[in-house]
């Protein structure tokens, strides 16, 4: 029993550097690999450029010992088994030198950035809300956080307006926080005086449509590898929605949390109809 921790603990190592990602940036590199030395193996072949060399002397070079010398030379092992013929077995090694000079670290770059890379699983919702919520309306989305916590994040919501082919933003709002561990709620309550100024813009863009665009971007840092993170998206009016409170993607059991329930991200309680006129009555 005592061995389940470390097992456990290997595990989650494991799959944290050998994740679908990391798989899928390793066959492609195989794949290359493969079909670089194949088209190579086939030129040695043509040219009829190789030599092979043991010590119970000369035998007949057969199509696989093509594709084997072309291998063993892009990799550098070079055993020495099968040499090019001098003129055109050189020039061809010396091509394919070239190849696995410039192929090596370029894949090598690739598959570290691959490791260090955060995956896209940062989400925002589908939609752009206007929800009725504890006796205010608000204008709102949702962030979620699939991966490891953000640190130092910070959001902007931005209402824009395509005027003379210039894209002008009519009203920003920044939005911060700490820490981001699942979901983060970006709010601007729009019945309060102090964000008078977003809701005459918001008036605007709903009369004008085909014209206005509202823009999320939030910004912040890995916890655990420091890395920047960031997202954006663009919502059309036809995304601005009606809605009551987020349906929940986790809950609390004393002070665990559930398993979050992503199927629920972008829903949201249905207004009564007492609610939805007063946001009728807010936006005339």
């Amino acid at each position: 029993m005592k061995f389940k921790p470390i097992t456990k603990r290997i595990q989650n190592i494991a799959s944290y550097f050998w994740s679908h990602r990391i798989l899928k940036a390793v066959l492609k590199g195989v794949a290359i690999y493969i079909a670089i030395t194949s088209v190579f193996g086939l030129v040695y072949f043509l040219f009829d450029s190789l030599d092979f060399k043991s010590a119970a002397g000369a035998k007949t070079v057969k199509f696989l010992d093509y594709i084997y010398f072309s291998a063993v030379t892009f990799t550098t092992i070079g055993y020495g088994d099968i040499v090019p013929k001098a003129g055109a077995g050189q020039v061809i090694v010396f091509i394919e030198s070239c190849f696995e000079l410039t192929f090596i670290p370029v894949f090598g770059g690739f598959l570290a950035y691959k490791f260090l890379q955060r995956p896209n699983d940062i989400l925002l919702t589908d939609n752009f809300f206007i929800r009725y919520r504890n006796q205010h309306i608000f204008l709102s989305s949702r962030v979620g956080n699939k991966g490891k916590n953000l640190i130092d994040c910070s959001a902007t919501i931005e209402l824009i307006q395509i005027m003379h082919n210039v894209k002008r933003t009519l009203y920003k709002r920044e939005i911060s926080t700490p820490l981001v561990e699942l979901t983060w709620f970006l709010e601007i309550r729009l019945d309060g005086e102090e964000n008078a100024a977003a809701l005459q813009q918001l008036k605007l863009l709903m009369t004008n449509p085909g014209t206005s665009l509202i823009r999320t971007t939030v910004v912040g840092y890995d916890s655990k590898s420091g890395n920047l993170v960031h997202v954006f998206k663009y919502y059309t009016m036809d995304k601005l929605v009606y809605g009551g409170k987020f349906e929940d993607v986790f809950v609390w059991e004393g002070i665990k949390r559930t398993k979050p329930d992503w199927t629920n991200f972008n829903k949201v309680v249905s207004l009564t109809k007492t609610e939805r006129q007063s946001i009728d009555i807010l936006l005339q």
